[in-house]
């Protein structure tokens, strides 16, 4: 199977996407998509599925193609069982069992059920198309942000699960991670054109930077072609006979060619006054429906960097929001400082109005802003953060999600705060931008606190951990990866399943081996027998005692299955452990 951009040009308003982009990738190739916000990166996943259209050139995919896709905001029906909206995927040819349904929620951290799809929140909207997409057959499978609000135990889940994935893989993601460990072709977008490279992230990483030389040294040599033509031409009355005519010609030719650079920016807070004492908590205790966390005793230091983890519910927005005064302790004591301005950036993006131009969302905040090197103007600022003259004059309404929330962090940045509190920063932000803010924290004059899934980020930036792990609170001075990899982060309540796990042995036990084989034979079949019952019952409607005899073979049937299917968990998970 292969998919074949020749010549595509796109253009979305008045903005060039595309320009003539060749290339040519196939079902054994796990593509990342890299590039800045904006600069269409989700618009080439849309190109491909046929949701539009190129103003120029031709898109070829092989006749036949089954294409599966997850969009960074999927939307499903209302109140709709969540096992029976992944069965709507099920087809003669290629059929879903329920086990295997059962099987990938579980895995996605979705185990009950029952659920409906009317009052799950974002995330769990994200995790469940995840688990449509992963198990619903494909050609190939199109990913645009996967690992956007997933817990560190799903995103490694995934990353392991898309490793071995044998069909064609394209995703967009700013995981670096993600892209170094899962893709083995990495296509980056820059100034409207592509660039295929046939490497992982690291690889990828320096082919650009020897592209990008090649590029400047070219540059260098066209730029002093054209001077000494140019000079040539001015000094010289026979240079403008027909004579000459092809030298002139050459030399109007060349100078068309453009070549993009991208400037390299970076800025610094100013030193703000801080205080000795910043914020403090002895003996804090939290809890919101559940335990959140006991006895806390925390003293933020100035130096710090702290990265938050753990697992989506264990507490680390509420306790930004007790750090904040926007909710207190349940017990215990919190002081302040008094000489602090808090940076604060939420989950959600702010509400901002999409009419209103990016210039005069800043300039409403600051006009100026104060940085090492003196006063910055609202339109100078706005540029260090990749935002250019044109974009600046642009509505708000025709930003991608992640320039909004680049925008977003700017607005916080201008008030000089000396603290910065920023739950998920990453989320939505391209990889330059992410390399901006990373610069910006590690060179900030006062400390930081942040949650993040992104391990690559914590791992840069932070000299202290602080995890939310079974209702406590522990810090650690280990990079975030090593954490990971030597205590995980699930707790108590996610090993539940795993307490009859024995310790890994060289081999699967045959017992354990025979028992999986004979009930991935069972459960298809009780499953097909409920279904057959179902079919009677829906046609039966005047014999009392045969709809009664039905409907209790039925229940012994959900009954059964739902014990098989338990089981059937249980052992994968088993399995799991020996490979």
């Amino acid at each position: 199977m292969v998919i074949t951009f020749d010549n595509v040009s796109f253009k979305y308003i008045e903005k060039k996407i595309l320009d003539r982009a060749s290339f040519s990738i196939t079902d054994s190739d796990k593509i990342g998509i890299v590039g800045l916000n904006g600069t269409g990166k989700t618009t080439i996943l849309k190109l491909i599925l046929g949701e539009e259209i190129p103003e120029s050139g031709e898109i070829i995919k092989s006749g036949g193609m089954i294409i599966n896709y997850l969009p960074q905001e999927p939307t499903f029906k209302k109140n709709m069982n969540i096992i029976d909206l992944i069965m709507e995927a099920s087809s003669d040819e290629h059929k879903i069992e329920e086990y295997e349904v059962k099987s990938i929620l579980s895995k996605l951290g979705l185990k009950d059920y029952t659920r409906t799809t009317q009052n799950m929140s974002g995330g769990e909207i994200k995790r469940l198309a995840l688990a449509k997409a992963l198990i619903t057959y494909s050609d190939y499978l199109i990913l645009d942000e996967p690992t956007n609000h997933l817990d560190v135990p799903i995103i490694m889940f995934l990353e392991k699960y898309l490793m071995k994935y044998k069909k064609g893989l394209i995703m967009v993601t700013h995981d670096r991670y993600f892209l170094q460990r899962v893709c083995n072709k990495i296509l980056e977008l820059d100034f409207a054109k592509t660039y295929l490279y046939d490497a992982n992230y690291e690889r990828f990483l320096e082919l650009k930077e020897e592209r990008l030389k090649l590029e400047s040294f070219q540059k260098r040599k066209l730029e002093n072609f054209l001077k000494r033509e140019r000079e040539w031409i001015n000094r010289s009355a026979e240079a403008r006979s027909t004579k000459q005519k092809g030298r002139i010609n050459r030399y109007n030719e060349l100078s068309k060619i453009e070549f993009n650079e991208r400037e390299n920016f970076a800025f610094s807070s100013i030193d703000t006054r801080l205080g000795k004492k910043l914020i403090e908590i002895k003996n804090g205790s939290k809890s919101f429906d559940k335990i959140l966390f006991t006895n806390l005793n925390f003293n933020l230091k100035r130096t710090d960097i702290i990265g938050v983890s753990g697992l989506n519910g264990s507490g680390k927005s509420t306790f930004f929001k007790i750090l904040l005064g926007i909710s207190e302790l349940d017990s215990g004591e919190i002081t302040r400082g008094t000489t602090l301005n808090i940076g604060y950036l939420p989950q959600e993006l702010s509400i901002m109005d999409p009419e209103t131009r990016v210039i005069d969302y800043i300039e409403d905040i600051k006009k100026e802003i104060k940085t090492v090197d003196g006063q910055m103007s609202a339109s100078a600022f706005l540029e260090s953060f990749l935002f250019d003259k044109t974009q600046q004059y642009s509505k708000i309404k025709t930003l991608s999600g992640g320039e909004k929330r680049r925008l977003q962090i700017i607005s916080m940045l201008i008030e000089n705060p000396n603290i910065l509190i920023l739950d998920e920063p990453t989320n939505d932000l391209d990889l330059y931008s992410l390399e901006l803010l990373e610069d910006y924290i590690l060179n900030f004059k006062g400390p930081v606190l942040t949650v993040s899934h992104d391990r690559y980020f914590l791992d840069k930036i932070c000299n202290k951990l602080l995890i939310f792990k079974n209702k406590k609170i522990t810090e650690s001075n280990m990079m975030y990866s090593e954490y990971l990899s030597e205590f995980g982060l699930e707790d108590d309540a996610e090993k539940e399943i795993l307490t009859q796990i024995p310790k890994r042995k060289d081999k699967l036990p045959t017992s354990i081996r025979n028992e999986i084989n004979k009930l991935g034979e069972e459960i298809p079949k009780i499953e097909e027998e409920i279904k057959n019952i179902k079919e009677l019952l829906s046609k039966e409607t005047t014999d009392y005692e045969k709809i009664i005899s039905l409907t209790n073979t039925l229940n012994n049937l959900n009954s059964e299955l739902d014990t098989k299917s338990t089981r059937y968990l249980e052992l994968l998970e088993i399995k799991e452990q020996y490979n």
